[in-house]
């Protein structure tokens, strides 16, 4: 089975449902944030600080070019992998794409509550945050709402809500490869 792709705003679940989804289809799961800092021995916030957004994206755009070629794999990719170069027209081409989308209110409640895990939020109030969320959801929607399948996401509070939404994302996917396989 060619790679699918979760790709989403930030806090939208990616890498919690992910590793559900992946675990009951059998498959391998890979987040590609946690790839890169395995990859080179840094966090992410630390590479960006030292050296600066683009190095990051570049090496990030590395472990992407990796991982088209693994088979049965479901990968989380970090929230603005998508818009780099062609990392989405190559996702599109090698894998099936899922667009986790969330409410941006639903999101800045989530992401305001695990700021402390979140560089780009850490300091911000929760309006900053929805004002951030609503900023990078403007310029990355073009590139995210490409996806094959798009799945709406809902709270994530609790162990059954997180199973619940990898059912969907499980449903999502097995009606589009029957649509594909008509």
């Amino acid at each position: 089975m060619r790679p699918l792709f979760l790709i989403g705003l930030p806090g939208v679940g990616k890498s919690t449902i992910g590793r559900l989804v992946a675990e009951r289809l059998g498959l391998t799961f890979v987040d590609t944030d946690l790839f890169v800092e395995s990859r080179y021995h840094a966090s992410i916030s630390s590479m960006v600080a030292c050296c600066g957004i683009d190095k990051f994206r570049k090496r990030e755009r590395v472990a992407l070019l990796e991982l088209l070629q693994e088979q049965d794999t479901l990968i989380a990719t970090g929230g603005g992998l998508p818009i780099w170069e062609d990392n989405m027209d190559r996702m599109l081409a090698h894998g099936l794409v899922v667009y986790l989308r969330s409410p941006l209110d639903l999101l800045a409640e989530r992401l305001y509550r695990v700021r402390a895990t979140r560089p780009a939020v850490a300091e911000k109030t929760p309006s900053e945050v929805r004002d951030y969320l609503e900023a990078i959801s403007e310029k990355r929607e073009p590139y995210y709402s490409r996806a094959q399948v798009v799945v709406p996401i809902g709270h994530l509070r609790s162990a059954e809500e997180e199973r619940e939404a990898a059912e969907q994302v499980i449903e999502a996917i097995r009606h589009h490869m029957e649509k594909e396989d008509a």
